[in-house]
């Protein structure tokens, strides 16, 4: 009886370790892929799954909000354009108050994005799902301001 009590021990203090060591890949994977996006570098879409989801959560000026999903490879294209131009300008985000949660195998990582001239912040979300030894983002999705999202439908 000893002997399964030792056993069941283990096992539940490695399944405990192994989860808080994900949380913690997770976590360094989001912050390199904030300090790459912030330094504009080619690689982004390294972070990514093929045909991740990305969501627009637009705050409409006529009140209200609208979701729009953005394919993929218009997201991948778009980047590259929009990097230029983020990088003569400066802009950056900042990510205050992530939380992390674990949502089945995966982890979802939630914190309020602050661009470059915004002084409140919004609401984002990212979903981490474990490919090989590593972590890539299945799922970004980010309130926005930014009207022109709602032209993607």
């Amino acid at each position: 009886m000893k002997k399964i009590s030792f056993i069941l021990m283990a096992l539940i203090s490695f399944s405990l370790c192994a989860m808080a060591d994900d949380k913690t890949d997770v976590l360094t994977t989001f912050d390199n892929y904030v300090n790459d996006a912030n330094s504009y570098k080619t690689t982004i879409p390294d972070y990514y799954i093929k045909n991740a989801k990305i969501i627009r959560v637009v705050n409409k000026k006529q009140g209200g909000q609208a979701s729009v999903v953005i394919p993929f490879d218009r997201y991948l294209k778009e980047l590259e354009g929009h990097s230029k131009i983020a990088k003569t300008v400066g802009y950056k985000n900042r990510y205050e108050n992530r939380k992390i949660a674990q949502v089945g195998s995966d982890y979802k990582v939630s914190a309020i994005r602050i661009p470059r001239n915004d002084k409140t912040g919004l609401p984002t979300h990212f979903v981490f799902t474990k490919v090989g030894n590593g972590w890539k983002i299945k799922e970004e999705s980010m309130e926005t301001n930014v009207q022109m999202f709602l032209n993607a439908k």
